[in-house]
């Protein structure tokens, strides 16, 4: 069975921008291709741009991680459909669910998948896939 690492926006800003969990993303990124949906890289290129970096800095920093793009097509877009009951008691986003979605058809598929996120909730969700949060929650000072 083939290993697909399917990674969330959250993690990929995390990695782009030094925060925690950057490591755990790092590790995944090494592994061999990663996957993203074309839905997650519109989040992280406005994100990034949110944060003042110019496109063409923004579009060559997301190029360089070497991520599979794979287009937001009607399947994907079945898929996230189909987990908005599932997603909803945890407030995921069309973004979550894009990427939950991709990694769900992977997992129909027969393949290993494995979600890399920042986002705690997910794991609170039983899948036919593995979830890596890639840190823990904040603790109270």
């Amino acid at each position: 069975m083939n290993n697909v690492n399917v990674i969330d926006a959250s993690a990929i800003l995390a990695y782009l921008q030094r925060e925690r969990g950057e490591d755990v993303v790092e590790v995944a990124l090494d592994a061999g291709t990663c996957w993203i949906t074309a839905v997650n890289y519109c989040e992280v290129l406005g994100k990034l741009r949110e944060k003042g970096m110019p496109s063409s800095d923004a579009q060559s920093a997301i190029a360089d991680l070497g991520l599979s793009i794979i287009d937001f097509d009607i399947e994907l877009a079945r898929y996230a459909a189909e987990l908005r009951a599932k997603t909803f008691a945890i407030g995921a986003s069309l973004g979550d669910r894009a990427c939950l979605a991709l990694a769900e058809k992977f997992a129909g598929e027969k393949t290993d998948a494995v979600v890399f996120t920042a986002e705690q909730s997910w794991a609170r969700v039983k899948w036919p896939f593995k979830v890596v949060v890639i840190r823990s929650a904040k603790t109270a000072p």
